[in-house]
């Protein structure tokens, strides 16, 4: 069975930084958040969010 698993990024030091979820956000609206300037995929002021889909092939 194949699952494909989203890694989301932030560029906004110049280089990708993967984005982190924030245990402390409501579990209805958790998202990925740059730790160091707060971009969201849904709200990406600057454009500097990005992804890579992985996929796992594990039976």
């Amino acid at each position: 069975m194949m699952t494909v698993y989203r890694q989301w990024f932030c560029e906004c030091t110049g280089e990708p930084r993967e984005l982190v979820s924030d245990p402390y956000v409501e579990e209805d609206t958790l998202e990925p958040t740059c730790p160091r300037c707060g971009a969201t995929p849904s709200s990406d002021p600057k454009h500097t969010i990005s992804y890579s889909d992985r996929e796992d092939y594990s039976d």
